[in-house]
């Protein structure tokens, strides 16, 4: 079952509805963990039961695919809108602006990955190629487990769109 809670950011604390703790169990529980990570909370009983397991993971994959979906329409929806911006902002070039290959092994001979981010910019009349620092987005996509982005990318989630979204959202590390 889902509940919409009102919250008011103002206020220091959130109760959880008594008809939700009933339904799931844990009216009665003094001993619970409450699991967090930003963006989600997840309650269970200190010592699950294996039933409380089973249900609380097929709760948990009932879930999983609805928010998969919202993330598959936002990522392609940022990628079909053209968010993108050019390293240089507002350029007259921008029509003409592509992205330049380098060769993985003028890369790997200045001890850049081929697979890293990078920057750009001109000094002295001469146009520096870096590797890029990893902003917070860059983190929280290399920290997926390489399971959950294919299955992502299966599903439909364009990892880049994913990208653009999270380098517009304020999100720390």
């Amino acid at each position: 079952m889902k509940f919409n809670l009102n919250h008011d950011p103002n206020n220091k604390t959130l109760s959880i509805p008594r008809a939700a703790l009933q339904l799931s169990g844990l009216a009665g529980v003094s001993d619970l963990i409450l699991h967090t990570d930003s963006g989600c909370i997840l309650l269970l009983p200190g010592d699950p039961t294996v039933a409380e397991l089973l249900k609380t993971i097929s709760l948990i994959s009932t879930v999983a695919p609805q928010l998969i979906s919202r993330l598959a329409e936002r990522s392609q929806m940022a990628m079909e809108t053209g968010m993108t911006e050019t390293a240089c902002g507002t350029c007259e070039h921008e029509p003409h602006c592509s992205g330049l290959e380098i060769p993985p092994c003028q890369l790997a001979e200045a001890g850049i990955s081929p697979t890293a981010a990078l920057e750009s910019f001109v000094e002295e009349g001469r146009v520096i190629v870096q590797a890029a620092e990893k902003t917070a987005a860059d983190v929280l996509i290399d920290d997926l487990d390489d399971d959950v982005r294919t299955m992502l990318e299966d599903s439909g989630v364009r990892m880049e769109g994913v990208c653009r979204l999270l380098e517009k959202e304020e999100i720390s590390e």
